[in-house]
């Protein structure tokens, strides 16, 4: 713009109403109110999303919840659950036994003999040892003591080299344990006279251990493990508790004629299907019974399961509860509407209610049980179980038979029983839970290209507000230019007529 005498001083644009409301209705505000409108649209469609979203959650968790009511009941009709067995010892310290597969029964036996491990230790015959920090030296001489030799227990075998400038005792003992296959654990030990010998452990029971020097007057020779300086397999010298076999023999008394001998004090094949550990000398009955504990905790964890359905249910799609206010004559009741409902379809309780119709109104079992209740399950006002413990532990201890047949009942009742009410609930695509995901998963997908194309659009809008923008300020700026020429006359004028008057 030219700097005539009638042109626009833009520092005093702002001093105009004009001006005023250039700087209100800046580039931001007028971008922003072009915009507001598909905005608005964008974070409605977000929030529907991340509502779905969250339905989505609820039908998931109550469909997981279904569906682990509906895995516990199919194993409490499985006969397999009333035959587990478990094994006891009348006497643990005598022996343990753990049951895999074994027949329900009674077996004493008697422990004669447990399997020991050999254990050697060396002399200070050929060299006596004061420090076990200190370097092994050969004696009579500045040398180190070096060489090597082999280790041998059962089929397990490893040597053992010696570096050739020396290593102390504890050293060598570190060298062996960290030595894999050799099958045995080494220590230092110090005797009463404060020397130090190296003592050999088998870590296995029943299997004597043999050694090799492999040179003449080895390592071995010297520590006293071995008597003989030549290179031929030996035995120990010094044996502490010679390697023994566990002896064992059915009978409240020891029968040498009828014995099981074993290398380990862990038998795999003395009840079959049973596990048995020896841990001392002595007589024990080993028992085994039906595991009743066992059963009851499957009891338990359909209790707990169904508990956790009716709670999530109640909590996710129930939209309130009636609810007692005051007491006695002066009570009233009133609709408590419950503030963490998701869903509004009546599915979800439906799906509850006719599963706790089944549960409830079973009366298909054998012997004295005909229902849950008689078993110790009952429903409470809430629609949750409780479980007496000792009526079921009754139950099962005297007629298992009869408890797998109320569970039983269960699943078949009502023509298609209680499996048919989850299932057509929370199995598959076609489920009540699988047609509720698919309709809110495609109505998130269809949001989604909805807000890409308003977001589109949105980025067109700012584009044409930026021109818009420009338009507007060139409109304005000629209003301004108006006003101040307007405004510099009418001073002018003013001005006149005060020094004429």
């Amino acid at each position: 713009m030219s700097s005539s005498a009638g042109s626009i001083n833009w520092s005093q644009v702002y001093n105009t109403p004009i001006g005023q409301i250039l700087e209100d209705l800046n580039p931001a505000v007028f971008e922003t109110l072009l915009t507001q409108s598909t905005n608005d649209q964008i974070t409605g469609l977000q929030n529907q999303e991340q509502q779905d979203q969250t339905q989505i959650s609820a039908w998931s968790t109550l469909q997981s919840d279904a569906q682990t009511v509906s895995s516990d009941l199919a194993q409490l009709a499985a006969s397999s659950t009333y035959n587990q067995l478990i094994a006891s010892s009348s006497n643990n310290n005598v022996a343990t036994a753990v049951d895999q597969n074994a027949q329900q029964g009674s077996y004493t036996i008697t422990v004669n003999a447990l399997a020991e491990p050999e254990i050697d230790i060396g002399s200070t015959a050929n060299m006596t040892v004061t420090n076990p920090t200190d370097t092994l030296m050969v004696p009579g001489t500045t040398s180190p003591l070096t060489g090597s030799f082999t280790i041998a227990v059962g089929s397990q075998s490893a040597t053992i080299t010696m570096p050739t400038s020396g290593e102390s005792l504890n050293a060598l003992v570190n060298q062996i344990n960290s030595t894999p296959g050799i099958g045995v654990t080494a220590s230092a030990v110090e005797n009463s006279q404060g020397d130090w010998l190296l003592e050999i452990q088998a870590n296995q029971t029943g299997q004597a251990i043999s050694y090799t020097d492999n040179t003449a007057s080895g390592p071995l020779y010297y520590l006293g493990v071995v008597s003989s300086s030549s290179t031929a397999t030996q035995s120990a010298s010094n044996v502490l508790q010679a390697a023994s076999d566990a002896e064992v023999s059915f009978g409240s008394t020891y029968n040498a004629s009828e014995a099981i001998t074993s290398t380990s004090n862990t038998l795999t094949n003395l009840i079959p299907g049973m596990t048995v550990t020896l841990l001392s000398t002595g007589t024990t009955t080993i028992s085994v019974t039906p595991n009743v504990n066992a059963m009851v905790a499957s009891v338990q964890q359909f209790v707990s399961d169904w508990n956790q359905w009716v709670k999530d249910t109640q909590n996710l799609a129930e939209g309130g509860q009636v609810q007692e206010v005051g007491s006695g004559a002066n009570a009233t009741y009133e609709f408590v509407s419950n503030p963490n409902q998701v869903l509004t379809s009546p599915l979800p309780l439906a799906a509850l209610n006719q599963a706790a119709n089944i549960l409830g109104s079973t009366t298909k079992g054998t012997g004295t049980y005909q229902s849950l209740g008689d078993l110790g399950i009952t429903f409470g006002a809430n629609g949750m179980l409780t479980l007496n413990t000792t009526t079921l532990t009754n139950a099962l201890s005297t007629d298992p038979g009869g408890v797998e047949s109320i569970f039983q009942a269960i699943q078949q009742n009502l023509g298609m029983g209680i499996t048919g009410v989850i299932n057509g609930f929370a199995e598959g695509p076609t489920s009540s839970v699988g047609q509720a995901v698919t309709t809110l998963n495609a109505q998130i997908a269809n949001d989604k290209t909805q807000v890409s194309l308003l977001k589109q659009q949105m980025t067109n809008e700012e584009e044409q507000a930026i021109i818009q923008y420009g338009q507007w300020v060139n409109s304005v700026s000629k209003d301004s230019e108006q006003y101040s020429l307007l405004n510099a006359l009418f001073n002018a004028n003013s001005g006149s007529n005060s020094s004429g008057g």
